[in-house]
């Protein structure tokens, strides 16, 4: 538990992207070196610790040295490891426990090791792997029984006994890691299940992702590669799913030589179970969703609905690895067929030969590395960093100064629920569309008690957050790089009486009107119903300018207008209950159908939880449509007509 982030409620780390092993190891690097020097030391060693695990297990399933370099390759330097390197995932590269825990698996198999000898190294992996990323630990755990019982399916006889023989020991292990992390446990469960609003629909594999790589490898450099991967959905961190052509021979190559062995048959039924899983709830196309998909029902699932579907790719690249060993080792092919094979197949999945492309400049302000922040801030004071850190690097500029101060924001994947109802969160992310913006950062600084906003004037929105800071009434200090908005004590008072939940309610209800008459205007012109998206809007100038709009197929931010069947139009917002409640009780009368949280249908009787924020949908028919945008004009709904602190703050 810390109260440096998302200060001054705090945040439980269990449920952070934590990397307790990995940080314990960075300790005296960060010390002697700095941080930068110890996260690029735990960047530079994941990958090669990975190849090295695999190479170990190929090594072990062939018996050939080469064909197995090549495995341990496949999967340590895979698209996958890659994209998450270059996204900062330690968390998600540190996988090296993966492939010596199926290497234990196999050694205890084939009797080499004593069945307690078993359970106390796959322990050993298990709490390894947990305190170097506990979505890594998840996903292991739910893969690697889905292949011990794929396995028990595909063998027969003895091995299927030996196969049984797992779960005794498998089971120990798995008591052994619960007492050894149990106070981690503790923190993870005892106190509160987050949930968030991250789509596994958007981090799902495309189909065309299998052919064509994005930039993190040598082929995805060039134009038409480009052309292709920008209609992927989520980000070049998680497009991972690339395998190639020459991968992907090479599958084929090995299914025919081996699909009469049960051996054969199993690793192409768990290859294929990993890649099914990487493409989600519904097959994706050029980021266009089509069929539903295994993933639909998977990603209901405690816990494991965390994990991003196509992440499921780093157990597909390991499988490969295997195979394509096994295939080279057994081959009967020239040693010169072999080579050329080989090279075809590194440099398919070649990474990007830039060394620019891999790294990106620190750019800290004097401020953080003068202690200049000594001279202007009290110890352990409240500080807004701006921007967010999710796009700034304010959390380093924490680190810098030896968590000399607290702060109203962090980077920690969930958000505390308080945090992310307050409508000015988006704001600071980069939503800069959020009406009444002045006002909603004096409660959040109230509401928080910020005693100083620093902003990186760097930053590209920061202009239109000057502004919005100039309703502040202090006056900016431009100190070494950094503006300073120092808040006197107890400033805004009346702000801070007002409930999260009013300021949420206000803000949403005040989209959702803009939202509405955009959408009655559009209808009313003459334009095309089946054409109606939150970006054809904004073409037609019908929202305001400065809403931001993801060009993306099926994309939005916190807001969203689609065509419904039967010739309808649907409104989605994001928002905790008691932040639309408001919406729901004014339109319920009049709208086709209420879904929250969507795509449950609302009803008079539903009782949603109030500490969730989730996806609000409304939907009209056209006459409806119309009748709710004349009602806004000729009754105003009370956050038009009322001041923002209220009706007596006149």
């Amino acid at each position: 538990m810390t109260d440096l982030l998302w200060a001054p409620l705090g945040f439980n780390l269990a449920w952070s992207a934590f990397i307790p092993l990995p940080a314990w190891i960075a300790i005296p690097i960060g010390r002697w070196f700095g941080e930068t020097a110890a996260y690029n030391i735990l960047c530079l060693i994941a990958l090669p610790l990975a190849t090295l695990s695999a190479f170990l297990l190929c090594r072990r399933v062939t018996g050939a040295f080469w064909p197995s370099i090549l495995g341990g390759y496949i999967f340590g330097f895979s698209p996958y490891m890659l994209g998450q390197m270059l996204g900062g995932h330690l968390n998600l590269i540190f996988a090296f426990p993966v492939p010596l825990a199926a290497l234990a698996g196999l050694r205890r198999l084939d009797g080499e090791i004593s069945a307690w000898r078993f359970t106390l190294e796959i322990a050993a992996l298990l709490i390894v792997q947990f305190l170097c990323g506990i979505e890594l630990f998840a996903t292991l755990t739910v893969f690697g029984g889905f292949t011990l019982l794929i396995a028990i399916v595909f063998f027969g006889g003895e091995a299927r006994t030996r196969l049984f023989g797992l779960i005794g020991p498998l089971a120990a292990a798995y008591a052994i890691w619960m007492i050894v992390v149990s106070p981690y446990l503790y923190y993870l469960f005892a106190l509160g299940f987050p949930h968030d609003l991250i789509s596994s629909g958007y981090f799902s594999g495309d189909l065309l992702n299998f052919l064509i790589p994005t930039d993190t490898n040598l082929l995805g450099a060039f134009g038409f590669a480009r052309a292709i991967t920008g209609t992927f959905g989520a980000d070049i961190y998680e497009n991972v799913a690339y395998i190639g052509i020459p991968l992907l021979i090479a599958i084929e190559t090995y299914r025919r030589a081996t699909w009469r062995t049960s051996a054969g048959r199993f690793l192409i039924a768990i290859l294929a179970l990993t890649i099914v899983a990487s493409l989600g709830p519904a097959l994706r196309v050029a980021g266009r969703p089509g069929f539903p998909m295994p993933w639909a029902i998977v990603g209901r699932l405690p816990v494991i609905s965390i994990a991003l579907p196509v992440r499921s790719m780093m157990y597909a690249f390991l499988i490969l690895g295997v195979m394509i060993a096994m295939r080279f080792a057994t081959s009967t092919a020239r040693r010169l067929t072999k080579c050329v094979a080989a090279a075809v197949i590194l440099a398919s999945i070649a990474p990007n030969p830039h060394a620019s492309f891999w790294v990106s400049r620190l750019d800290i302000p004097a401020f953080f590395t003068d202690r200049t922040y000594a001279n202007e801030l009290e110890p352990r004071e409240i500080v807004l960093p701006l921007p967010f850190p999710h796009t700034g690097k304010s959390m380093y500029w924490q680190a810098q100064s030896d968590m000399y101060f607290r702060m109203a924001g962090g980077w920690t994947r969930f958000l505390p629920f308080e945090f992310g109802r307050m409508p000015v969160v988006n704001y600071f992310y980069g939503g800069i569309d959020l009406p009444e913006a002045a006002d909603q950062l004096k409660a959040y600084i109230a509401r928080f008690g910020v005693r100083a906003v620093i902003a990186d004037p760097k930053e590209a929105n920061f202009p239109i957050w000057q502004r919005t800071l100039a309703s502040l009434g202090v006056a900016a200090l431009n100190e070494n790089g950094v503006w300073i908005y120092k808040i006197p004590r107890d400033s805004f008072a009346a702000y801070a009486k007002l409930s999260g939940a009013r300021l949420e309610a206000r803000a949403k209800a005040l989209r959702f009107d803009t939202i509405l008459e955009a959408a009655g205007k559009y209808l009313a012109d003459g334009h095309d119903l089946s054409k109606l998206s939150a970006l054809e809007l904004k073409r037609l100038d019908l929202i305001p300018g400065d809403w931001l709009v993801d060009a993306m197929p099926g994309a939005y931010i916190d807001w969203q207008i689609v065509p419904a069947p039967g010739g309808q139009v649907g409104i989605i917002i994001v928002g905790s209950y008691e932040g639309v409640r408001p919406l729901i009780e004014r339109y319920r009368a009049i709208a086709s159908e209420i879904d929250y949280p969507a795509p449950t249908r609302w009803t008079p009787d539903s009782r949603p939880r109030l500490d969730l924020i989730k996806l609000l949908l409304v939907t009209f028919d056209s006459a409806h449509l119309a009748a709710a945008v004349h009602s806004l004009r000729d009754s105003p709904p009370p956050e038009r007509t009322t001041p923002f602190l209220g009706p007596d703050s006149r």
